[in-house]
C-alpha cells in the first residue's frame, strides 16, 4: 500500500502543479498529499497550509552547514550556574557577587561562553577553600 499510495500522492501532485518548474513544490506537495493519504492522522486544513505556492520560484538551498562539534570538556552554562548556586547555598554570596564582578557581569547571563571553564573552576576552588 505505501509504494501505492506514494504511487498516487506524486500524480496528484503533478497534476496540482502541472507546468510548473518548481519541482520542489510537487515533491513537497506529494508528500503532504501521501502523509494525508496514508492516515498519519493529519487534517485537510492541516496539510492544504502546508502545501507551497506553484508560483513562487524554487528557492536554492544554501549548503548546509556542519554543526561545530561540541567539546566534550567545554564548560556549559548549566554548569556554571550548579557551581555558583553551590556557592550561594554554602552562604558565600560575597564570593560569588565579586566573582562576577571579576568577569565584568553582574548575573550569569552576563558572563561570556568563553569564560564558562574559568569561573567554574573559581568558584569551584572557592568551595573547596572555604
Amino acid at each position: 500500500m505505501s509504494e501505492a499510495s506514494r504511487a498516487a500522492a506524486l500524480q496528484h501532485a503533478a497534476a496540482v502543479f502541472h507546468g510548473s518548474a518548481n519541482t520542489e513544490a510537487v515533491l513537497d506537495a506529494a508528500e503532504v498529499f501521501h502523509t494525508f493519504i496514508a492516515g498519519s492522522g493529519d487534517q485537510p486544513a492541516k496539510v492544504a497550509g502546508k502545501v507551497p505556492d506553484a508560483q513562487k520560484p524554487a528557492k536554492a538551498k544554501a549548503p548546509a552547514k556542519a554543526a561545530p562539534e561540541p567539546d566534550e570538556d567545554a564548560v556549559t552554562k548549566e554548569q556554571v550556574g550548579e557551581a555558583i548556586e553551590a556557592l550561594l547555598n554554602a552562604d558565600m554570596r560575597k564570593q560569588a557577587v565579586a566573582l562576577f564582578a571579576k568577569f565584568g557581569a553582574k548575573s550569569l547571563s552576563g558572563i561570556k561562553p568563553e569564560d564558562y571553564g574559568l569561573i567554574k573552576q573559581a568558584a569551584d576552588d572557592l568551595l573547596m577553600s572555604a
